[in-house]
């Protein structure tokens, strides 16, 4: 992931062609990478032939000895680890949980949560007067944490005290925060290392959070909830869990297991006596560990240009002049603070490349200058889309490096593919939309966000030192931790 975001300009530049090839020195794969968004939408098309890698499938969901010859452990699988063909009978369950009921209650829990922060935090009500984050990575870790229990889960947490039920001495929240953290070492190491003492706390966490998601779907199905409750309940589990009920009758309903797969993104490691609840957590990853990073992302960009702040800010007075908060109904109206969201999400992408694997033998047109030519794709052949890179190619983005939320207001620019593209477009999107577009308003809206700068040091230095040449190679790509101030709009 390093190494492409490093050269994330100059391989391109170097070889001048939207499709490399990259040969490795020892024995290996030849694996071919683009850069070209026209290509990135011909490989995730429906009726493409590349589907995704049999690695990627065997770590992240389901897979069996049949398919890959890897043994025969029979994994979760979900919506995001599916092949092609098994696709629709996951995004036929899981598609219905994500709805204007659920982005409502994502905008007003993330207004509850922004409220929560600040009062316990004890941020300053004085005109001018600032406080210190000292590290904004785990400020939007902990905002994006507290929404996936309260819209994920339906549990509200406190911003002061942790609550929920402790088992193994852990609440399911702080189970979240380990097993995203190592999620890395889950998807390469045996899961035998995970028992040994000093890595016990991660395999504890994966079996708590086995046994509380399991023993909620038994006490949901055995009370069975009255017609109010059902009105009620907004969360993505409980929507989830009644759009299974209604396909009981058909194939198309999922295993307890898939369920519990389909609403997080996480490798359970080395439970051996229930053959894994397994693979991937979707929730958790796509939004928790991304969401907080691109958050953190666009706060660090905004410090670093406060007439972008100044615009976002105009934007929020004079759709809610009032000083009220706005509501959901208004969300459409922010256009400039979700393009602010949108850029740090282009600049700071949450994943750095989409493996794929030709099925049989094909071509794919690549653009060529002014023309296309035809690139023949041998049956099994892998290919990357390397986001970095298509975020930064100039093609679409020009002056990629810079930090213009104008260029979202323009409708012919290119959506990119940070959010997948295509039939399987990622499905938490809007989720994080909402969620990204209501903290930012509400931020900007009371705060000027500034960077803490050294002694002599611009902000365009500061961004490099802090955000830029300070990345974090884990499962969520972003910066690292790094201060910033928070000073009370008049």
């Amino acid at each position: 992931m390093l190494i492409s975001w490093v050269h994330r300009h100059s391989r391109w530049e170097k070889y001048g062609s939207e499709i490399i090839s990259l040969v490795p020195c020892i024995p290996g794969r030849t694996v071919l990478w683009t850069r070209s968004a026209e290509v990135a939408r011909q490989l995730v098309a429906n009726k493409s032939d590349l589907d995704k890698i049999p690695e990627q499938v065997s770590t992240l969901g389901y897979i069996n000895s049949a398919t890959v010859g890897m043994g025969a452990d029979t994994c979760g699988e979900s919506v995001f680890s599916s092949y092609r063909d098994r696709w629709p009978r996951h995004t036929r369950i899981v598609s219905p949980g994500f709805n204007n009921k659920l982005y409502e209650q994502v905008w007003n829990e993330s207004l509850r949560t922004y409220y929560e922060m600040i009062q316990t935090e004890s941020w300053p009500v004085e005109p001018g007067i600032s406080c210190t984050s000292p590290d904004a990575i785990a400020m939007t870790s902990k905002i994006a944490l507290y929404l996936i229990a309260s819209c994920g889960f339906g549990m509200t947490l406190s911003w002061e005290e942790t609550v929920g039920e402790r088992i193994c001495g852990m609440t399911l929240p702080e189970c979240f925060h380990i097993a995203s953290a190592s999620m890395i070492p889950q998807l390469f190491f045996p899961k035998r290392m995970f028992h040994l003492p000093i890595r016990a706390k991660i395999y504890e966490s994966n079996l708590v959070i086995e046994s509380i998601l399991l023993r909620i779907i038994e006490n949901r199905r055995r009370q069975g909830p009255t017609f109010e409750q059902k009105e009620s309940r907004k969360d993505v589990f409980s929507l989830l869990l009644t759009a299974n009920e209604a396909e009981a009758d058909s194939n198309m309903a999922l295993t307890d297991t898939e369920l519990v797969s389909n609403i997080f993104l996480l490798m359970l490691a080395g439970h051996e006596t229930t053959k894994l609840i397994s693979n991937v957590f979707l929730l958790l990853v796509a939004g928790h560990e991304t969401t907080s990073h691109a958050l953190a992302s666009s706060l660090g960009l905004l410090a670093c240009h406060p007439d972008v702040q100044e615009k976002a800010f105009q934007e929020i007075v004079s759709i809610v002049p009032d000083g009220r908060d706005p509501t959901y109904n208004e969300s459409e109206s922010l256009r400039y603070v979700q393009a602010c969201f949108l850029e740090g999400i282009r600049i700071f992408p949450s994943v750095a490349g989409l493996p794929r694997c030709a099925t049989v033998d094909t071509s794919l047109q690549v653009p060529d200058g002014a023309d296309r030519k035809d690139i023949f794709i041998k049956k099994g052949q892998y290919m990357v889309l390397d986001l970095f890179a298509i975020s930064y190619n100039s093609a679409y983005y020009p002056n990629p490096d810079q930090y213009i939320p104008e260029r979202w207001l323009d409708p012919n620019t290119e959506p990119g593919i940070n959010f997948s593209t295509g039939p399987r477009v990622c499905v938490g999107k809007k989720f994080a939309l909402t969620e990204g577009t209501a903290i930012l308003a509400m931020i900007i809206r009371d705060w000027k966000i500034e960077p803490m700068l050294k002694d002599g040091e611009s902000l365009q230095e500061w961004r490099l030192r802090c955000l830029d040449n300070s990345v974090a190679n884990s499962l969520g790509f972003g910066p690292t931790s790094f201060p910033l101030r928070f000073r009370r709009r008049i």
